[in-house]
């Protein structure tokens, strides 16, 4: 959670709305409530700090063929990994460990870093880093919204709540007119990994 910084994020009105929706679908109570909503203002000021830094100039004049070719291939590289079978993932995971000669570990966490830098290098080459930069903090922001709602509720949002916490996350991007992408279960999934 972001810290030693004042909440902005919410108005009286969100925050009185957001009480309603928490209400509405019967999650937690009244102090939980406050709790989530407190941390959740912490968590989407510092989004709006986050989105606000990627905002700058990202143009490019497209001309560099090689930037186009290294783009292109990052692209296919990150797609074969999405698309890569539990078994391959396992498979690769493993022999990335044995073959490390500091026998550090290399599980799904590594994997899906490398997958990060990997789209970072298209977005880069391709002038898409605004775009990149937004799709990334969007899913840091969910994975704390997840976070903070088992903190504060002491639920597994995704286990036993899986139904009410989409809804909620629904009003919430409504409310605070975030744009969702892919839709929020591709959201989620994406905040997991």
């Amino acid at each position: 959670m972001t810290h030693f910084m004042k909440p902005v994020f919410l108005d009286d009105g969100q925050r009185s709305a957001l009480e309603a929706v928490l209400d509405r679908i019967s999650i937690g109570d009244e102090r939980s409530r406050r709790i989530f909503i407190i941390a959740l203002d912490y968590e989407l000021t510092d989004y709006d700090k986050q989105r606000q830094l990627g905002d700058g100039d990202h143009s490019g004049d497209g001309a560099d063929e090689t930037l186009d070719k290294i783009a292109a291939a990052a692209d296919a590289l990150s797609g074969m990994l999405r698309q890569l079978p539990e078994s391959s993932f396992s498979r690769l995971s493993l022999q990335l460990s044995a073959d490390d000669d500091y026998a550090r570990q290399y599980n799904g966490r590594y994997l899906n870093a490398l997958q990060d830098e990997i789209e970072r290098v298209s977005a880069a080459c391709e002038s898409r880093a605004v775009k990149f930069h937004e799709a990334k903090i969007r899913r840091h922001l969910v994975g704390m919204i997840i976070n903070i709602y088992r903190e504060s509720f002491e639920r597994e949002p995704l286990v036993d709540d899986r139904i009410r916490f989409v809804a909620l996350l629904e009003e919430i991007f409504t409310l605070c007119g975030l744009a969702i992408g892919d839709g929020i279960e591709s959201l989620i999934e994406a905040s997991q990994k």
